[in-house]
């Protein structure tokens, strides 16, 4: 025969707290009031009649407890009139409630207080049931307690003015399928799975372990309502399911082959159930089982005493998340009480599902940042950032040690500089290891992550002070870039390159690491074009290398495109003999430019613009008069066109006689529009005129 035991079997923490306070005052010789159990302490006959030995009395109202009594008030919790009774008969109360139904309390009294309903998933009548109820007496809401999905239709209010919380050893499996029903109908905050993880790994357990075998046995009393669940989801998967009490009906069942000699055989106890009834059940059934299965148990009741002597001020713990609320995220770290960690360190972890990990109650990895004793209860204070940071200081330390780059969230802003955040460590950059030249205004980098190297580690004085430098890790990339466009660069080669500053004989741009000159001339085609006219700081622009000196680290840039000069295939867009008007925009003493297109003049020389001899061109032209004239000449290399006036009509001064055969006007639909380009002629040409 076959015998696994479950390893969630026997006393749960509450029980077991309830229990061990009972023995400890029954232990007391020194112990003179009457001692009083509120209600049976336990679900077993083995523990009451133990404790009824030793002295205590079982009463099941407050108001027939005798004055001055000391009464235990057990797991399942009491309601707020019982214990304003027993205060008013100046009793002296060790409460023993769960901590996971003191929860159920508050939430229910805070939900009540501001005008919610109540629905409580769980046992009509139960002694814990019956507790959470009277936490919304005198409020005026209503208050529900249901056990299956199809009991929501027969509520007397809205589900949307309610909150939905459950008996703390009701079916997980239902309560999962009532809350599919109440999906979109009560708000998924006041939603409260406030079934103990215990009692759901239990039932979890049960389920498994009952697949697994031919025979079960559940451990427990029939009065248990946590046993009662275990016994159900057995014998749901499998027929031979049995509800015992005590190693005496063991016998019962192999004698009368209920139970085979070959059977695997589960055991799972409620959590009711001492230790020493499993273990005496495991002994009946398999002798050479005995050692094995009780070694087990000391090593589970074992570990559960190693983990509460941890919750301690400054200890790294495990728990199991339970669930949230507005402020808080609450931790089942295996004491009296949960611990709770504030909300928001999940919040800032987007990575961190906190819907997901309540409902799975997983795993996380705390540390204990301080513990109250009040009236109240023990409150513990959680941190799951603190571990992260212990995480996170290592691994900075090493960065520092390796100089290797690390990135941080920037967080806020101080006097001189940013604060971010590397997995809850704060790192200091001031604001000239931002970047290169002055920063003037820091909040921009706030919400920002920054690549960073850091440059001091310091533990000295007990205190630590870290700090990061990005323009460090910008300079250090700029020259890896550096080195690999000096390895590769030659004339001709274009890149993408962003504009670092204008200055008055051009622009310096950055094409990765190095900067180069785009000098003015290079710019733009249009000779009194300012740098700041055609770029301005931080544009992206297309550039190639004109020359390079890799001993000076110098580099010329062009930027200009050959398809932009107002020469650019002027020929044929202008040819000679092509009529054209245009605007006088300067005269000198040998003629008049004439501005075709912009940037794109040309010159009539004073020579062509008249039949009679002047003397000067403002004889007879003004600036900004329009003329008309054809092109007589074309220069590409020297960048000059030639036209005449005369040869399309001369403009002659006031009276004087027009010539005898004037020039032909050309039909205004032959007059072509010429592109924008501009010179001057040469002084060598104004000489020659004079």
């Amino acid at each position: 025969m076959k015998v696994t035991v479950a390893r969630s079997s026997g006393f749960c923490f509450g029980v077991k707290n309830a229990v061990d306070t009972a023995d400890a005052i029954a232990a007391d010789k020194a112990e003179t009031r009457k001692k009083v159990l509120l209600g049976e302490i336990v679900h077993n006959e083995l523990v009451i009649k133990n404790l009824t030995g030793a002295g205590f009395e079982i009463y099941d109202k407050a108001s027939d407890i005798p004055e001055g009594s000391l009464v235990i008030i057990r797991a399942h919790g009491v309601t707020p009139e019982e214990k304003r009774i027993l205060s008013q008969k100046n009793c002296e109360i060790r409460d023993c409630t769960c901590p996971f139904v003191d929860k159920i309390h508050k939430i229910v009294r805070n939900a009540s207080e501001n005008g919610k309903n109540i629905i409580v998933t769980g046992g009509k009548g139960h002694p814990e049931v019956v507790g959470i109820c009277a936490e919304a007496d005198g409020t005026g809401v209503s208050v529900a307690v249901i056990s299956t999905p199809e009991e929501l239709e027969t509520l007397d209010f809205p589900l949307s003015s309610a909150i939905l919380v459950s008996q703390t050893t009701f079916s997980s499996n239902v309560f999962n399928k009532i809350c599919d029903k109440v999906e979109n109908k009560i708000e998924k905050n006041n939603v409260f799975d406030t079934i103990c993880i215990t009692t759901e790994s239990r039932q979890k357990e049960a389920a498994s372990l009952s697949e697994a075998s031919d025979s079960v046995l559940v451990i427990g009393s029939s009065h248990s309502s946590n046993t009662n669940k275990l016994f159900e989801i057995c014998k749901g998967r499998c027929v031979r399911t049995f509800l015992i009490n005590s190693a005496s009906e063991v016998r019962k069942l192999i004698a009368e082959g209920s139970i085979l000699p070959d059977d695997s055989v589960g055991v799972i106890a409620g959590a009711s159930t001492p230790e020493a009834i499993i273990l005496e059940v495991v002994q009946e059934m398999n002798e050479d089982e005995k050692m094995t299965n009780q070694e087990q148990l000391d090593s589970e009741f074992a570990n559960a005493v190693e983990a509460l002597s941890q919750v301690r001020r400054g200890a790294v713990v495990k728990g199991n998340i339970t669930s949230a609320d507005a402020d808080f995220v609450y931790v089942d770290v295996h004491d009296k009480s949960e611990g709770k960690i504030s909300r928001k360190e999940f919040e800032s972890d987007p990575d961190f599902d906190l819907d997901a990990a309540i409902a799975d109650h997983a795993e996380v990895t705390v540390k204990v940042r301080s513990i109250k004793n009040s009236d109240q209860g023990k409150e513990i204070i959680l941190s799951k950032n603190d571990v992260e940071a212990e995480k996170g200081r290592a691994e900075i330390e090493e960065a520092f040690n390796n100089k290797t780059p690390i990135d941080v969230a920037i967080t806020r802003t101080v006097k001189d500089g940013l604060i971010g955040t590397y997995k809850g460590v704060d790192i200091y950059i001031h604001r000239t290891q931002i970047k290169r030249g002055e920063v003037k205004d820091l909040a921009p980098y706030v919400g920002q992550t920054l690549t960073v190297v850091v440059t001091k580690f310091d533990t000295e004085k007990g205190r630590l002070r870290i700090s990061g430098s990005h323009r460090t890790f910008v300079a250090d990339e700029n020259k890896k870039k550096s080195d690999e466009i000096w390895s590769e660069i030659e004339e001709g080669k274009r890149y993408t390159g962003v504009v670092r500053s204008l200055v008055d004989f051009g622009a310096f741009v950055d094409i990765g690491g190095v900067d180069g000159l785009v000098h003015v001339t290079e710019l733009s085609w249009s000779r009194n074009a300012k740098p700041s006219d055609i770029l301005k700081v931080g544009d992206e622009i297309e550039v190639y290398v004109k020359s390079f000196d890799k001993e000076t680290k110098k580099i010329s840039l062009g930027y200009k495109k050959l398809e932009d000069d107002p020469y650019y295939n002027i020929e044929e867009r202008i040819p000679i003999g092509a009529y054209v008007k245009g605007t006088v925009v300067r005269l000198t003493k040998f003629g008049a430019f004439v501005q075709l297109e912009p940037d794109l003049d040309a010159l009539c020389h004073v020579s062509q613009i008249s039949s009679q001899r002047l003397e000067k061109p403002e004889d007879v032209l003004s600036i900004g008069q329009e003329v008309t004239a054809q092109v007589t000449e074309i220069d590409t290399e020297k960048r000059r066109i030639s036209i005449s006036i005369k040869a399309v009509a001369p403009i002659d001064p006031e009276g004087t006689e027009a010539p005898e055969a004037p020039v032909e006007e050309a039909p205004a639909e032959e007059v072509p529009v010429a592109e924008p380009v501009v010179d001057e002629a040469p002084a060598a040409e104004e000489k020659t005129e004079e």
